[in-house]
């Protein structure tokens, strides 16, 4: 496809989820803070809030690579991250997109089939109730600095945390943000041989010319540096970790949850799923636990980055001295990404690095906005470039006169290519993937999750699946979906529903958010340590038992005990649902 020939969608490609050393995001580009060449330090006391964690682990020979997706909001004229590190890193740049394809493969989904009795008329579809299925001169920093380099839109610094004060006296002195409360945060990671990694956007880079960083560094096991990240973090702040390499991963001092399904809103896909497993994980001791939403082969993500072919030849793009063959060349080779539901999208960061060679003049803007009545924005234009290079050549050919192939190829390379090629490269060496989240107040993150293997463990589908069985036929023949019915969860618990798919006073029930709470060690099965088994089947007894069969059904009402069935499809705003008739006893 090529982007000459139709519009795109421009759109920050995280979806909703957790995020990384860094904040929320979700399909909308992040909010722009505007670098100044100062680099004047913000007020500490309003700090970068992050709004969540997301992050990917690889460990090869000893050496930990950690992919990192930074985003952030709140009020702050510039960016600045701080991390520890438990030796001295190698640094490169990712790619989002690495987490828009991930977050895609390992999403859990909830899903229903319906039976209707055979009696009942079979409609085309049944109504749902909705739901949901990321050249500087560089002065001598003494004794703390190691290094200082710029790792794509990034200024970076490693500094050795030997000594606390040093450090934060050379992170001030050079513009680096340092929040309220950083000085009593760091104090767990200074030690002898520890380094801090800081980050800052380098002198003309904003919030679209993020992108993800790329650590490596020498560690038996990752590591989540969760204490430093209480001093600016919201509520309940979601954390979501991948991790790859040859067998299932499990948080090794943090407890690890199952949670009960029963809780999970199944008639509207699974809608409540964060706010169960945020119920769930405050169940355990200290409120420090995960749960498992995905463990299996990484063959999901096999081929999805860097299929063959994909960026196409480096040599010829840069000959390309035509910008409308250029940007067409873009579009046909998979510079553009692809959405969960199959849309090709520009990235705001392939937004950004085309407004440095090929910008939007503003004298485009001005003529649209006189002749159309609306502003041209910049992924509009890149999306449509053949049409406004043509119709407005006057304007848009000799702002690009001294377009350079050659520099926009480089950066292209550096910033996309070979982040994503390497990223793809990450599911060819790794066979397992697990996927693991949890959610964290300020206040509970008093200890550094640790994550480690177990070879013993089964895999976890992310698909769950459930069964909705009506017991009744409308006045008119067709299946009564707002009649009484029995909800059947993965899990095997019978949930008597009086009013069908209008039904869900179940979520609130007053019923564990956990099945079971349990350690996770590197070799053997769990050792359980809450089972509330016994007391979820009390609570459906009492709030959702199952009513005995009326002696005068006239042969319409279906009787409990259909097998579940293929999942329901989300479109639009309705689930449809699978329909299967139940055969007469």
């Amino acid at each position: 496809m090529s982007l000459s020939a139709r519009p795109l969608i421009a759109a920050s490609l995280g979806l909703a989820g957790a995020l990384a050393l860094g904040a929320a995001s979700g399909l909308t580009p992040v909010p722009a803070a505007h670098a100044c060449g100062c680099f004047a330090p913000p007020d500490p006391s309003v700090p970068v809030v992050q709004g969540g964690e997301r992050i990917l682990f690889a460990m090869n020979d000893g050496v930990v690579t950690a992919h990192v997706q930074i985003q952030y909001n709140g009020a702050a004229d510039e960016f600045a991250w701080l991390v520890p590190l438990p030796a001295e890193p190698t640094l490169g740049v990712g790619t989002d997109e690495l987490f828009t394809r991930i977050i895609a493969a390992t999403q859990p989904t909830y899903q229903v089939t319906t039976n209707i009795p055979e009696q009942c008329t079979s409609p085309v579809a049944a109504p749902g109730r909705g739901g949901l299925d990321a050249g500087v001169d560089f002065e001598d920093g003494g004794d703390v600095l190691v290094s200082r380099d710029l790792v794509g839109p990034f200024e970076t610094a490693v500094l050795r945390a030997d000594d606390k004060q040093p450090m934060l006296d050379w992170l001030s002195e050079n513009r680096f943000f340092v929040p309220a409360g950083t000085d009593e945060a760091v104090d767990p990671y200074i030690k002898e041989g520890a380094y801090f990694l800081a980050l800052k956007l380098s002198a003309g880079n904003d919030a679209g010319d993020m992108q993800p960083i790329v650590i490596s560094y020498a560690s038996e096991l990752p590591q989540i540096p969760i204490v430093l990240t209480s001093v600016a973090a919201d509520p309940d702040m979601p954390v979501l970790v991948w991790v790859l390499g040859e067998h299932r991963a499990i948080p090794r001092n943090f407890f690890h949850t199952e949670i009960n399904d029963a809780r999970i809103d199944w008639l509207g896909n699974g809608s409540n799923y964060v706010a169960v497993v945020t119920e769930a994980v405050d169940e355990a001791d200290g409120h420090h636990s995960f749960i498992t939403e995905y463990a299996g082969p990484s063959t999901p993500m096999l081929d999805v980055l860097d299929p063959e072919g994909r960026f196409g030849d480096l040599d010829e793009l840069r000959q390309l001295s035509e910008p409308v063959q250029f940007i067409g060349y873009l579009g046909e080779y998979g510079y553009t990404q692809t959405t969960p539901f199959g849309g090709a999208v520009l990235s705001t960061q392939l937004v950004s690095l085309l407004q440095v060679h090929l910008p939007l003049p503003q004298e485009l803007i001005d003529e649209v906005e006189s002749e159309r009545g609306y502003t041209l924005t910049e992924a509009e234009f890149y999306g449509s470039f053949q049409y406004y290079s043509e119709t407005y050549a006057d304007i848009v050919g000799p702002a690009h006169a001294d377009f350079d192939p050659a520099a926009l190829t480089a950066l292209l390379d550096e910033r996309i290519v070979a982040p994503t090629l390497a990223a793809g490269q990450l599911f060819r060496d790794n066979p397992y993937l697990t996927r693991l989240f949890t959610t964290l107040s300020p206040e509970e993150m008093t200890k550094d999750p640790v994550f480690s293997f177990n070879p013993d463990l089964d895999e976890v589908s992310k698909d769950h699946r459930g069964t909705l069985e009506l017991l009744e036929c409308s006045e008119f023949g067709g299946a009564n979906f707002s009649g009484p019915a029995i909800l059947t969860t993965e899990q095997g618990r019978r949930l008597y529903l009086p009013d069908g798919l209008a039904d869900s006073g179940w979520i609130t029930a007053p019923l564990p958010a956990s099945l079971r709470i349990e350690m996770l060690r590197e070799e053997g099965a769990p050792e359980v340590v809450t089972d509330n088994e016994a007391a979820i089947a009390s609570g459906i007894d009492e709030y959702r038992a199952i009513p005995e069969p009326k002696s005068d059904d006239g042969g319409c009402s279906a009787r409990s005990g259909a097998a579940p069935g293929a999942g329901a499809l989300l479109l639009g705003g309705f689930v449809l649902l699978a329909l299967r008739r139940r055969r007469r006893a």
